[in-house]
């Protein structure tokens, strides 16, 4: 694929570790998208504990889905791609900044589903509210 369709950083007063930490967990990163009741289930891991898939089920436009995902990339304290059988493709990545870590998410698809999003989902603008509700419970936690 091409460069990523929507792409959005935020800035979060935390280490890089700290925010790392939080979205490598598969149940954070879902738990945080906007307008969906969605739930990550079978979550599979290496013996050292890393995250290799996950199954995730959701309501959309009345239907029930069901998505299964496959952590391409995971790079620690840096980068976790995510591509979904849906043809979605996610990307986190984590730098350090002056005071704490930009966070930056990246969303790909392929062409229909990116038709798809521009008609129904817009998920430019649900990358944006993600990333502020991450921020607001990563730079609460202790």
């Amino acid at each position: 694929m091409a460069s990523p369709k929507h792409t959005r950083s935020i800035h979060i007063d935390a280490p890089v570790e700290k925010v790392f930490r939080f979205i490598e967990d598969p149940a954070q990163l879902i738990a945080h998208l906007p307008n969906t009741d969605a739930v990550v289930q079978n979550v599979e891991r290496t013996p050292e504990g890393v995250v290799t898939g996950y199954e995730c089920k959701f309501r959309e436009l009345g239907m029930h889905l069901t998505a299964d995902f496959t952590r391409e990339e995971y790079e620690v304290n840096t980068r976790i791609v995510d591509r979904s059988s849906m043809g979605v493709r996610l990307t986190y990545s984590v730098e350090p900044d002056g005071t704490g870590t930009t966070l930056t998410a990246a969303w790909d698809a392929s062409t229909l589903m990116r038709m798809l999003d521009a008609v129904f989902f817009h998920s430019d603008k649900d990358t944006e509210t993600e990333l502020v509700a991450m921020k607001r419970e990563i730079e609460s936690l202790p």
